[in-house]
C-alpha cells in the first residue's frame, strides 16, 4: 500500500515488479531525486512488503540504469552532470543523421506509415506509461534498421533517453509528451514523403529544443555558482 495516496500494490503484479512500480512514481512524483539514496526500510513498510522484494525491484531499476548501488550504502537514484546530458545530445546529433540515411534506403514506404500509425499508440495518460511506451516504439524502429551496428548504437541512445525521462523532475509531463509526439509526427511525415531534408531538420529542432532547457534547469553556469550547486537533472526525452 502506499501510504502517501492510500492506492495498493497491483495485485496482478509480483511484490517485485509492483515494488518496482511504486519506486518508479516515486522518482516520477519527486519524492526520490536524484543522488538520493533509497531507505529501504521505510519504503518496504510504506509498500507492505518485506525487504527481499523491495530489493529485487532495486536490483531491476538498476539493470534499467535508474538505479545505482554502491557498495555497503544501498542504492541511489541515477543523476547526471550538464556535460554528460550535453555528450548524449552530441552522440544523437550524429546518430540520427545515419538513421534517416539507413531508414531512407532499406525502410519501405509502407514500414514508415506503419511506424507514423504505431506512433500514436505510445500516447499515455501517466509518464511512466509514456516513457516505456516510447521506449518500446523507438526500438521497434531499430529493429527495422539495416545496419545491426548502429541499430546497436541507437537502441543504447534511446534507453539512456528512457533513463532520463524516467528520473527527470519536469513542471509539466503532459507538455513533455505532446512535444515529443508532434516532432515525431512531423519526422516520420517527411520520411513517408521522402523528404529527407525535412526529416534531418526535425530532429536539430528536437535537439536544440531540448538543449535549450539546460541552462534554467541547471542555473546560472558561472563558475561561483557551479562550484556550490549539487547535479541535478536536465529535461530530456
Amino acid at each position: 500500500m502506499d501510504a502517501a495516496h492510500g492506492t495498493p500494490l497491483m495485485t496482478t503484479l509480483s511484490l517485485a515488479g509492483a515494488a518496482r512500480l511504486e519506486l518508479m512514481r516515486l522518482i516520477h512524483r519527486g519524492a526520490l531525486r536524484p543522488g538520493d539514496r533509497l531507505n529501504e526500510v521505510a519504503l518496504a513498510e510504506r509498500f507492505g512488503i518485506s525487504r527481499g522484494p523491495l530489493r529485487e525491484a532495486a536490483r531491476a531499476l538498476e539493470g534499467e540504469g535508474v538505479l545505482v548501488s554502491r557498495p555497503r550504502l544501498g542504492f541511489f537514484v541515477v543523476r547526471f552532470t550538464p556535460e554528460e546530458i550535453r555528450g548524449v545530445y552530441a552522440a544523437k546529433t550524429w546518430l540520427e543523421q545515419a538513421l534517416i540515411e539507413d531508414l531512407s534506403v532499406h525502410c519501405s514506404i509502407e514500414r514508415r506509415r506503419e511506424f507514423l500509425q504505431a506512433l500514436q499508440a505510445t500516447a499515455r495518460p501517466d509518464r511512466i506509461g509514456f516513457t516505456e511506451a516510447l521506449l518500446r516504439f523507438r526500438l521497434e524502429v531499430c529493429a527495422a534498421l539495416q545496419n545491426r551496428f548502429l541499430a546497436e548504437m541507437m537502441a543504447a541512445l534511446y534507453r539512456k533517453f528512457a533513463i532520463i525521462g524516467a528520473v527527470v523532475p519536469v513542471p509539466d509531463s503532459s507538455d513533455r509528451q505532446g512535444w515529443i509526439l508532434a516532432a515525431q509526427q512531423r519526422f516520420w511525415t517527411a520520411m513517408i514523403a521522402g523528404d529527407t531534408a525535412t526529416a534531418r531538420a526535425v530532429l536539430a529542432e528536437d535537439t536544440a529544443h531540448w538543449l535549450a532547457d539546460l541552462p534554467p534547469r541547471f542555473g546560472d553556469p558561472t563558475p561561483a555558482n557551479r562550484a556550490r550547486r549539487r547535479p541535478v537533472l536536465a529535461a530530456a526525452q
